[in-house]
């Protein structure tokens, strides 16, 4: 958060988006307004924003509770309301491109933005979700569950009353079958490890960010996210360290990976004016998938390479399963040993991934540790 002073704010998030917070208090309440994003919205724009609204604070008025206000007069969308509603989030999430997630699968599957939010009914959140309940059964229930949170923010902002359209308990669980019952768990398609090796000699044949950001997500064993959103703050390359910070972790907590050489090597070929693997989600996953030339032409997900890692260390070696369990950053459900191990498998842990890059170097490692 970068202070303009008086309130104003501009929030950076670990993946670089920017967008302009004014915080004030009101009524012994403290807030926090969205402003817009940058540069849509430059500093002389964000200054003149925050001061409409500091003017409306000079005269005893909430400035979002104004701003609901005059939605409402002017008809309240489904739209404005969801707008509003994701700016009022926004804060609050880890990651800017959740904003960009709930704001494209609302307006993709969601009732029709022109649609007054009094005239959001049960009917019409059926019909939404029925056109893709069995096709793309995980969307829906996001969608659903991203529908209920934005119609609860116009209840409780005076802008539709009633019960809301979208809940699943009682409502619309007798109306829609349930998401297990129509759509099995996918697992992520997974490469056998047997594989790796012949793959990463491909994959290094080619020259691009991509490829580079997928060899350092396998040899991380790292979700995409958390190399995605990496920012060279978080690097120490002499110790050959990176520090993930709690805010972009699934688990909420610090992890760090040990780098081995190939790693290093990846990073420090990289350019520093920006940061290491500024991509989207997908383009990894294109990557693989996308027929060649463009893409590798594989049936496998980015997600699976972590599956591939545990197989591999679970059924080739003699690596102790919490310290491969802690490698993965999963969580451990007894808090006096995780705060044990999580002091203590650093060396450990650096042993078991140079012992995964000799692999995919080669497949012919064995180990007896």
């Amino acid at each position: 958060m970068h202070a303009d002073g008086d309130g104003l704010y501009l929030q950076v998030t670990p993946a670089g988006a920017r967008s302009w917070i004014l915080r004030y208090q009101i009524n012994k309440r403290r807030r926090e307004m969205g402003l817009g994003p940058f540069p849509l919205f430059g500093l002389a724009d964000a200054r003149q924003r925050a001061q409409e609204a500091r003017r409306l604070l000079a005269d005893g008025i909430d400035p979002i509770e104004h701003r609901n206000g005059r939605t409402a007069a002017q008809g309240a969308k489904w739209g404005d309301v969801v707008d509003d509603a994701i700016d009022s989030l926004r804060a609050g999430w880890k990651d800017e491109r959740q904003a960009d997630q709930w704001a494209a699968s609302l307006r993709d599957h969601g009732p029709d933005r022109t649609l007054a939010i009094r005239a959001v009914t049960t009917a019409v959140a059926v019909e939404c979700l029925r056109r893709i309940w069995t096709s793309k059964t995980e969307t829906a229930t996001r969608v659903r569950g991203r529908c209920e949170r934005v119609w609860d923010y116009a209840r409780v902002s005076g802008l539709a009353e009633g019960d809301n359209p979208f809940r699943w308990r009682g409502h619309l669980d007798k109306l829609l079958p349930k998401p297990s019952k129509v759509a099995r768990t996918a697992h992520h398609a997974a490469m056998p490890y047997a594989d790796l090796p012949v793959f990463m000699a491909t994959l290094r044949a080619g020259h691009s960010i991509s490829r580079v950001a997928l060899e350092f997500t396998i040899l991380t064993a790292a979700r995409t996210g958390e190399v995605t959103g990496a920012a060279w703050a978080e690097f120490d390359l002499d110790a050959k360290l990176w520090t993930i910070p709690a805010e972009r972790m699934k688990a909420g907590r610090d992890h760090t990976i040990p780098l081995v050489d190939r790693a290093v090597t990846l990073l420090a070929d990289l350019p520093l004016d920006k940061p290491p693997f500024a991509l989207s989600e997908n383009t990894m996953l294109y990557l693989l998938q996308r027929t060649p030339p463009k893409g590798l032409g594989l049936p496998y997900t980015v997600h699976g390479f972590r599956s591939a890692f545990s197989d591999w260390a679970h059924e080739t070696t003699a690596h102790p399963n919490h310290v491969i369990e802690m490698a993965l950053a999963h969580t451990i459900p007894n808090k006096a040993e995780a705060a044990y191990r999580r002091g203590a498998l650093l060396d450990k842990r650096r042993d078991l991934m140079a012992d995964w890059a000799a692999w995919l170097e080669s497949g012919s490692l064995t180990t007896s540790r």
